[in-house]
C-alpha cells in the first residue's frame, strides 16, 4: 500500500510518500518546509502568517515528494492528512487540499489525529514493538502520557497541568535571546557546558502524583535572568548560559520521565515510546534510554526528522486506520480541538 501523508498543523508544511509493507512502513520521500525564518522575529508562531505560508508552499511540497518517490497519483492507494488538533487556519489549508485531491484522483481520504501521527512515527524505528506501551508525546503544544494498546489506540493517563515542555524551552531561549525555535538552540548550547547551574525546584501537587507543570519553570528561568541581567545578552558561548541550558534540559527530561515507573507494573507495560518535537532533545533521549534499561523495557524513539511535525508520521498512521466511509467525505472538516 502506498500512502501520501500531509501535515500542516502548525508551522511546518510537510508531505511524504510511504509504502506500508508486512515489515512496517518504508519511507520513499519526505519533504518538510520550515517557517522558522518567517516566525523568528516574533519569537513564536504567528497563526495567520503560518496559514498563508502553507498556501504558498503546499503545491510544491506535494509535487517534490511525489517526484522524489518516483510515484504518480495512479500509484497511490490513499491520502492521509492531519485533521487536528492544531492551528485552525493551518489545518484547513492542507485538509481542504487533501479533500480536493482525493475527489479529483478518486483516492480514499484518511483523516489522522496529530498525536496518533507522533505515536506512529515510532513505527519507523520499531515496527514490531511489544504492547502495551507507555507513549510520552511531547512537543511545543502537547505534553501527554498515554497507554497504547496498539498503534491506533491511545488511553490518556496524564497531561501537563499548564504549559507544554516544548514551550518552556522556547520561552527560556527567548528570555536568553538565543533565537527561535528554542528547543534546538538550548540543546546545542547545553551540550557545550562543562558544568551545571543550580538545580530547579520540582513542582509539588496536593494529590502527591508525579504530575507535570512547566509554568513555574519558566518563571524560575526569568527570575535567574533578572538576578543576572547580563545573561540575556551573553549568547551561546557564555559558560553561565551553557550551564543554565544544561540544567534546564536535565530538569525537563527528569520531570517528564518521573511518572513512567509508577505505571509500568500496574498496567503491565512492555515498552516505552518517546515522540514529538521535544524527543529530539539529546538529554531526554539519553535519560529515556537509561530509564528503559533500568526498568527492562524496550524503548522506541524516532529519528529527529520523524519527531518534528512531518508527513511521514501521518502516512504511517493513515496506513493502519480505516479509510473514511465515503470516498470523499465532503462534510468532514479540520478540527482544532480533535480528541484521540
Amino acid at each position: 500500500m502506498w500512502i501520501l501523508g500531509l501535515e500542516s498543523s502548525c508551522d511546518d508544511c510537510s508531505a511524504a510518500v510511504v509504502e506500508e509493507t508486512p515489515a512496517g512502513p518504508v519511507l520513499h520521500a519526505l519533504v518538510r518546509k520550515s517557517q522558522d525564518d518567517l516566525h523568528g522575529p516574533y519569537g513564536g508562531v504567528v497563526p495567520e502568517l503560518a496559514a498563508r505560508e502553507h498556501l504558498l508552499q503546499l503545491r510544491a511540497v506535494i509535487g517534490e515528494a511525489l517526484h522524489r518517490a518516483d510515484r504518480s497519483w495512479d500509484d497511490l492507494d490513499r491520502i492521509a492528512v492531519t485533521q487536528g488538533p492544531g492551528l485552525v487556519g493551518c489545518l484547513l489549508t492542507t485538509f481542504s487540499a487533501a479533500k480536493a485531491i482525493a475527489w479529483k484522483e478518486g483516492l480514499p481520504l484518511v483523516p489522522v489525529h496529530h498525536l496518533l501521527g507522533h505515536l506512529n512515527a515510532a513505527r519507523f524505528a520499531a515496527p514490531a514493538l511489544p504492547f502495551p506501551a507507555l507513549a510520552l508525546l511531547v512537543s511545543g503544544g502537547h505534553t501527554h502520557l498515554y497507554r497504547a494498546d496498539s498503534w491506533t489506540h491511545l488511553e490518556l493517563l496524564q497531561k501537563t497541568r499548564d504549559d507544554a515542555a516544548g514551550e518552556a524551552f522556547d520561552k527560556a531561549a527567548r528570555m536568553l535571546n538565543l533565537g527561535y525555535p528554542g528547543g534546538p538552540v538550548v540543546d546545542a548550547c547545553g551540550r557545550k557546558a562543562t558544568g551545571s547551574a543550580p538545580p530547579f525546584t520540582a513542582p509539588k501537587f496536593r494529590d502527591g502524583k508525579a504530575s507535570w507543570s512547566f509554568s513555574g519553570l519558566k518563571t524560575a528561568v526569568k527570575t535567574r535572568i533578572a538576578a543576572e541581567p547580563e545573561l540575556a545578552q551573553a549568547g551561546t558561548e557564555d559558560s553561565r548560559v551553557q550551564a543554565l541550558c544544561r540544567t534546564l534540559q536535565e530538569t525537563v527530561a527528569r520531570w517528564l520521565l518521573k511518572p513512567v515507573p509508577e505505571y509500568v507494573r500496574p498496567l503491565g507495560i512492555r515498552s516505552v515510546i518517546v515522540s514529538g518535537g521535544v524527543a529530539c532533545n539529546s538529554e531526554l533521549r539519553q535519560q529515556a534510554q537509561a530509564l528503559a534499561q533500568r526498568l527492562g523495557l524496550e524503548l522506541a524513539i524516532p529519528e529527529p526528522r520523524f519527531c518534528t511535525d512531518n508527513g511521514a508520521m501521518i502516512a504511517a498512521a493513515g496506513a493502519l486506520l480505516p479509510p473514511a466511509e465515503q470516498l470523499l467525505p465532503l462534510n468532514a472538516d479540520a478540527d482544532l480541538r480533535l480528541t484521540v
